[in-house]
């Protein structure tokens, strides 16, 4: 987003259903600049315990956008999604703790990376060899396609040749049947 085209906004804190919280007012950017743009992919969404309580407060005399602890979301329009069966905690976490990896971890990962590398250029190369050969048959086809039609006319006269000898030979006999 660019910060510059938002439209300023009041940010300020709002009255509440049930006096639950404004997920906006629970965000704390690390620079106060970047709260625009949070509000407005948040916009007025509250946050309600359950989905008992989001139902209460989006299908109230005024609808809000709700979401439950558990993720589900309640729209205005009267849509409702998300949730599941895994509470995800801490996702908004503006810290980013790497997970700790043993050193024999990270080289059986690097040893698989490079057996990975050398197949795949193992078999780039082999493809690189079909591919030649490929051309080199495309290339020959035109070539292969009227030896083809020779021979088939080389066989059509053959044939027609046996035809007639067969014929003469039976002239001969004919013939010599009579002498």
């Amino acid at each position: 987003m660019v910060l510059e085209k938002l439209p300023p906004r009041d940010l300020g804190r709002i009255e509440t259903p049930e006096n639950v919280h404004r997920l906006f007012d629970l965000i704390k950017p690390k620079d106060p600049r970047f709260a625009t743009a949070f509000y407005k992919g948040l916009f007025n969404t509250l946050v309600a315990d359950d989905m008992t309580q989001a139902q209460r407060i989006g299908y109230g005399k005024k609808r809000w956008r709700v979401v439950t602890l558990a993720g589900q979301l309640i729209d205005p329009s009267g849509t409702m999604s998300g949730g599941g069966t895994r509470v995800q905690r801490g996702g908004m976490s503006s810290k980013f703790v790497p997970e700790r990896m043993e050193p024999e971890v990270v080289a059986r990962y690097e040893n698989d990376l490079a057996s990975a590398e050398q197949e795949w250029q193992a078999w780039q190369m082999e493809k690189k060899t079909a591919e030649a050969e490929l051309v080199q048959i495309r290339k020959r086809l035109p070539e292969i396609e009227i030896a083809l039609e020779k021979i088939d006319l080389d066989v059509s006269t053959a044939n027609k040749r046996i035809k007639e000898g067969e014929k003469h030979l039976a002239e001969l006999q004919y013939v010599q049947k009579w002498e």
